[in-house]
């Protein structure tokens, strides 16, 4: 559980109650921050000089965001559009945001940017928050802030990044000491990439010392203003090649009493370097995975095509209105973290690309309790992660008055839940400059290229060839059919909605329970679903228009009392793609027989220790088997894939990262054969 920092106010200057500490420096901290931690990472000067593609700072301590704005702001002065800045913070006591926005008022020269950071700052919920802030024209280079709140001790073995710069804040050492340990600047050293800088305010000299230990060269400066000295450095130990990041040992972060335990390393889950020097890649398949994809690489300055057999968001993202919340456990498991998280940004991403709010609405969601286990199971949920900005629990009477409609239930309710057109959101996403369509086109054939991948395609019964370096599969159960991914398991879950013509039926919020119906978009109710395990037949059967049916009065009956019976049902049927473990397919695609070769004693021993990595095939990658939470997933997962290939910082943990990679299938295989 996190909680909001307890501030005290003196002249307009917050003060923290937990460290006893003021935030910013009352003469003047937006100099002092650039003084402290722009001037002394050298960042202006590097960033007009080295014109780096992307660049990752981190910082200890987020606070008002004051470091993060004046970052922001030199960026802007100095970057070009395809240029983008990582700025990776945590946060053990986030401010709320009207105390963040308060804070914020001293600094008019930020106000422009400080009003953006406020509208997308995120609810005080634990775990990692993904936040875009695209670049407003073609010289401004686009912006990430990873956004951790939580301790620092369970952030840092959880990043996977190469970080340029350091701000290394927060409170000071005599008033913060948990904070300021070799445990620190031991992951500082881990996570910098060589050269890499840091500056802090403090000049104490454990702090000096630890950082020295840990291989930076340290230089002692003059302070800001009234400030005798502070720290900058440079980190420079070198013992030849640097240790692969698979075979680290990582704390468990399930629970706290778990921190110091390790977990053996696993170098099936490594990720591996990619050459992005083409910057040129190919997406097959342009439903929600494929275009959150496709726009991730887009907006990096890649250029994208993609592959479609039929048309955008024909498959699995045809439906008219899709359900964006998140089912969640109540121990908080890395799945739940992982479908928080999602659902979090596909909000953010929703708000940004279809402004207008014409084909999506965050009207809320209520994920009813209908039986005695599942009331159970969620006031255990509340009970253990209250999150009353995202989630609250509601009675039957509340549920009734939020959904207009009487309801013999209560549950959870997702806030700021709702329902998405997919379609939109995916041309949205792929009307981008970078981003070439080519639909009814269908991919045959992938074979190895000296380039890259020679992809056979057929299109207008014509067949043709495409040369591509970089290929994520986005295409669902079909991604199957190619060698490349012999190894992975997708079977297929077809399924069908029905829709009835209304124009007058009475709901506010979307309702969810066995089966889920959502407010009336386009003069039509869109409702179900049925399920037809292992099966990819897409004929629409009118025996199951009329389960649904027959399904809505049961759950909904209030819904149900006001459709037009004479109305013709119309069903649309699709295939879920799915994985034994319900878990997407997100990462690299390993080169599936050399593992079985490398990692054959998993058969024989779990704990088996290996000395060499996973072989990949360069350039191959997968975001499918998203089931029927793609609405909640892709988007992020997008965002995992273009980072894994342009080496940026995975805007997830570790630990999430590992519960996604393709690699697990394999080696589940392997053991299974124990």
């Amino acid at each position: 559980m996190i909680k909001p920092a307890q501030l005290t106010w003196s002249e307009g200057t917050p003060i923290s109650e937990d460290f006893d500490d003021v935030y910013f420096s009352k003469a003047s901290g937006i100099e002092e921050t650039r003084y402290v931690f722009l001037k002394h990472n050298q960042l202006p000067e590097r960033w007009k000089t080295e014109r780096p593609s992307h660049f990752t700072i981190a910082e200890t301590g987020f606070g008002t965001g004051l470091n993060f704005l004046c970052a922001w702001q030199s960026w802007l002065e100095s970057s070009q559009a395809s240029q983008h800045l990582h700025f990776i913070s945590v946060e053990k006591f986030p401010l709320t945001r009207e105390d963040l926005e308060t804070a914020l008022t001293h600094w008019p020269e930020l106000s422009s940017l400080a009003q953006r950071l406020i509208e997308q700052y995120p609810p005080i919920v634990s775990g990692w928050h993904c936040i875009q802030f695209p670049g407003r024209s073609n010289t401004e280079g686009h912006i990430t802030l990873q956004l951790y709140f939580g301790d620092i001790h369970d952030w840092l073995p959880q990043i996977h990044a190469k970080v340029d710069a350091w701000f290394l804040d927060g409170f000071a050492p005599s008033k913060n000491p948990e904070m300021w340990n070799p445990e620190l600047f031991n992951q500082m050293a881990r996570l910098s990439r060589p050269n890499g800088t840091l500056a802090t305010f403090t000049a104490a000299g454990f702090v000096k010392r630890g950082l020295q230990a840990a291989g930076y060269e340290i230089k002692k400066t003059k302070g800001f203003g009234r400030k005798r000295d502070m720290l900058q450095g440079r980190f420079v130990r070198s013992y030849g090649p640097p240790k692969p990041e698979w075979m680290s040992t990582i704390p468990h972060t399930d629970t706290r009493k778990a921190r110091n335990k390790v977990q053996p390393a696993k170098p099936w889950l490594a990720i591996p370097e990619y050459d992005d020097q083409n910057r040129t890649a190919t997406i097959v398949g342009a439903g929600i995975a494929g275009s959150s994809t496709a726009f991730a690489l887009a907006k990096r300055g890649w250029q994208v095509t993609v592959i479609e057999e039929s048309e955008i968001a024909s498959g699995g993202s045809g439906n008219a209105q899709g359900v964006l919340y998140a089912k969640l456990a109540s121990d908080m498991n890395l799945h739940s973290q992982f479908y928080l998280a999602g659902y979090l940004y596909s909000l953010q991403m929703l708000r940004q690309l279809l402004p207008d709010k014409q084909d999506w609405d965050d009207c809320g969601v209520l994920q009813l309790a209908t039986n005695d286990d599942e009331q159970l199971r969620q006031q255990s949920f509340i009970a253990q992660n209250p999150m009353p900005s995202v989630i609250e629990c509601v009675t039957a009477e509340q549920a009734s008055q939020l959904a207009g409609v009487e309801l013999s239930y209560g549950g959870l309710y997702f806030t700021k839940g709702g329902w998405v057109h997919p379609k939109a959101l995916c041309q949205a996403m792929l009307n981008h400059p970078n981003i070439k369509v080519m639909e009814h086109t269908m991919l045959t054939q992938v074979e190895r290229h000296p380039s890259g991948w020679n992809l056979a395609l057929t299109q207008n019964s014509k067949i043709h060839e495409l040369n591509a370096p970089v290929v994520v599969f986005c295409n669902g159960h079909k991604a199957q059919r190619f060698w490349c991914n012999d190894f992975i398991s997708t079977p297929p879950v077809a399924g069908q909605v029905t829709q009835l013509a209304q124009q007058t039926v009475q709901l506010n919020t979307v309702l969810c329970g066995d089966h889920y119906v959502t407010p009336t978009y386009q003069g039509a109710l869109n409702f179900g679903a049925s399920y037809r395990l292992k099966s990819d037949n897409i004929d629409v059967i009118a025996k199951e228009n009329q389960d649904n049916i027959d399904k809505l009065g049961e759950a909904f009956p209030a819904v149900a009392s006001q459709i037009n019976l004479n109305a013709k049902p119309l069903g649309r049927a699709s295939v879920r793609c799915t994985s034994p473990d319900y878990t997407p397919y997100v990462g690299p695609i390993g080169e599936a027989e050399q593992n079985r070769l490398t990692f054959a004693n998993l058969a024989k021993n779990k704990h088996w220790r290996f000395s060499e990595s996973a072989a990949f095939l360069p350039g191959l990658y997968l975001n499918i088997a998203h089931g029927s939470r793609g609405l909640s997933s892709a988007p992020l997962c997008g965002e995992i894939i273009a980072c894994q290939i342009t080496g940026e910082p995975i805007p997830v943990t570790k630990d999430v990262m590992d519960l996604l990679n393709p690699n697990r299938a394999l080696i589940n295989e392997i053991r299974r054969k124990k």
